[in-house]
């Protein structure tokens, strides 16, 4: 399944947040720079599709199907923003860069591809 880039950006988002607390709306707009009736609209649309919900202190949790997308797309990007690093680029540029590649590779090429696993490799 392709996912829209903005439905994988909040996914990543909410699983790297919720990494260090409980992830609300507010903290959703600061990361991703945009304005919180933006995220509400967002995020109303990702839970309904089943990929997030909300706790009883009204946080925001990934479910099954949003971690798994959020994962991947996370890995992904770490694996181009380590290889560009690699390459000579500096970390800032190719956190950008990285943030583009994530979503221009399907996840077919990447999945049947070298690049897969390669960061694990190089540890």
């Amino acid at each position: 399944m392709k996912l829209r880039r903005t439905a994988e950006d909040y996914l990543k988002t909410i699983y790297l947040l919720s990494q260090k607390a409980e992830v609300h709306g507010t903290y959703i707009a600061e990361a991703l720079g945009v304005s919180k009736p933006t995220v509400s609209i967002s995020l109303k649309a990702l839970e309904q599709e089943g990929y997030l919900m909300r706790d009883e202190n009204r946080a925001f949790c990934l479910t099954e199907a949003g971690l798994k997308i959020a994962k991947a797309t996370y890995e992904r990007h770490q694996t181009f923003q380590t290889l560009l690093e690699e390459l000579g680029v500096d970390g800032k540029t190719a956190a950008a860069d990285a943030s583009l590649m994530e979503h221009a590779v399907s996840p077919e090429s990447y999945e049947d591809s070298p690049l897969r696993g390669w960061q694990k490799e190089r540890r």
